[in-house]
């Protein structure tokens, strides 16, 4: 009858991330895909790590889906083989957090985690803003 507060906390979490992208330009979008898939692999991880199944397939799930229907949809293959070259290296991300979900893998996870972390910091240093894009919550 009444929503709990996880529920309600979720609820405002959402809200808060559906208002920002509404006001942010594709730059700011980028950078918020790369925040969200962070968060699903550490919340993954976490979640392997505590033996939580069905929250690592949930995380699992987001994390694969930001990647592929995210960052991959965003990068402009036609500019030569640079795009190529980050649409692959996605379709590998995708690809490792697969694995990861399926072995149950932490080292894939991981993995995963450094290359996104390396793109996000040289996305965010090419900011029109002059840096400041969307951070993670740690």
């Amino acid at each position: 009858m009444f929503a709990t507060a996880a529920n309600v906390s979720k609820a405002y979490s959402r809200l808060a991330v559906e208002s920002a992208a509404l006001g942010a330009d594709s730059h700011q979008l980028v950078g918020m895909l790369f925040t969200g898939t962070l968060t699903a692999i550490g919340q993954a991880r976490a979640a392997l790590a505590r033996g939580d199944i069905g929250a690592k397939a949930m995380a699992s799930s987001r994390a694969i889906r930001l990647v592929d229907e995210g960052l991959k949809v965003a990068v402009d293959r036609s500019v030569g083989a640079l795009g190529e070259q980050l649409f692959q290296l996605y379709d590998y991300c995708a690809r490792r957090l697969l694995h990861a979900h399926v072995k149950h893998d932490d080292q894939a996870y991981a993995e995963v985690a450094s290359l996104l972390s390396e793109l996000e910091a040289a996305w965010s240093s090419i900011s029109p803003n002059g840096g400041a894009t969307l951070r993670r919550a740690s």
